[in-house]
């Protein structure tokens, strides 16, 4: 793997030709300028972007971009990336008005489970946009999700990822130094998913146990 590459999982259904981010920021504002940040916080979809499925992989030579992210799940504890460090943490931005995101819950938790219960170094991390608490805990519970999610506060959590977040859903993949190893903007299948955690898993920046490697 040279560099950062993109390429389509099943479920895409076009090339882009043009960098993923600066796509992402191209289509983010509506029509009023809105800002990303802004367009979070409002209570409805106004500024709603969809992904369409585009993957991105960064070399572990050229990550350079650092991941941090902390707040609160739905069941009111505090929850930071930086407890993780070692560890290949996946980040799923969903909301349960989200077609997609209720299409890919199934392959979502098809993963993590395999991960956990063959003991791998790996956490998964929801952040629900635009949902109340108790909608956000009832869609958990209708698709048995086994993992915890960050609750909507106003769009300020998802704001710390920036333009890297700008389509629902979008799944990221940080490695075991807190890099942004890969990128999906939009639903993701297990197969693809489980591949991009497998590649952070055998690249060197995660030791059993959780520990990442020196540096």
């Amino acid at each position: 793997m040279r560099g950062a590459r993109t390429r389509r999982g099943p479920r895409a259904t076009r090339v882009l030709l043009v960098p993923v981010l600066a796509l992402a920021l191209a289509g983010c504002a509506g029509d009023d300028g809105t800002s990303i940040n802004e367009q979070m916080r409002q209570g409805d979809q106004k500024g709603y972007v969809a992904g369409d499925g585009t993957i991105q992989q960064v070399a572990v030579g050229e990550r350079d971009q650092e991941v941090s992210l902390e707040g609160t799940t739905l069941e009111d504890e505090p929850w930071s990336s930086a407890d993780h460090a070692g560890e290949v943490v996946v980040v799923n931005v969903w909301g349960s008005w989200c077609g997609p995101c209720v299409a890919e819950v199934p392959d979502l938790v098809e993963v993590e489970t395999a991960l956990r219960e063959a003991g791998e170094p790996v956490t998964f991390i929801g952040l629900n946009s635009r949902d109340t608490i108790p909608n956000a805990l009832a869609f958990e519970k209708r698709y048995d999700v086994p993992y915890p999610s960050l609750q909507d506060d106003g769009g300020r959590t998802r704001a710390q990822l920036g333009s890297l977040a700008v389509a629902t859903p979008t799944t990221l993949v940080i490695d075991g130094e807190g890099r942004l190893a890969a990128r999906v903007s939009g639903e993701v299948d297990a197969t693809t998913l489980r591949s991009l955690v497998e590649d952070v898993l055998a690249d060197g920046t995660v030791e059993a146990g959780g520990e990442g490697a020196a540096g």
